[in-house]
């Protein structure tokens, strides 16, 4: 078998992998029993309170400014000739 074949063998056998994968993980969100596992779930949520920092901005106005640099590079490059 040569490279090009072990490398399709690959890609067709997690592309499979992938389908199994995903309805295993469908079926045990699915089964997953929320009122057994209440207080791991809320013990998680109050870790990520006590370690959480408060925050006076959101980040929006630091977005704006990457899109604004990604908007005025991509008029640059439009501008040139290959």
């Amino acid at each position: 078998m040569g490279d090009k074949q072990k490398i399709k063998k690959w890609v067709e056998n997690w592309r499979s992998a992938s389908i199994a994968l995903e309805q295993i993980k469908y079926n045990e969100m699915r089964s997953f029993d929320y009122s057994q596992n209440l207080p791991f779930i809320e013990d998680m949520l109050q870790w990520a309170y006590d370690h959480s920092r408060l925050r006076s901005y959101s980040g929006l106005v630091e977005q704006q400014r990457v899109f604004a640099k990604i908007k005025a590079a991509s008029k640059s490059d439009s501008g040139r000739t290959a």
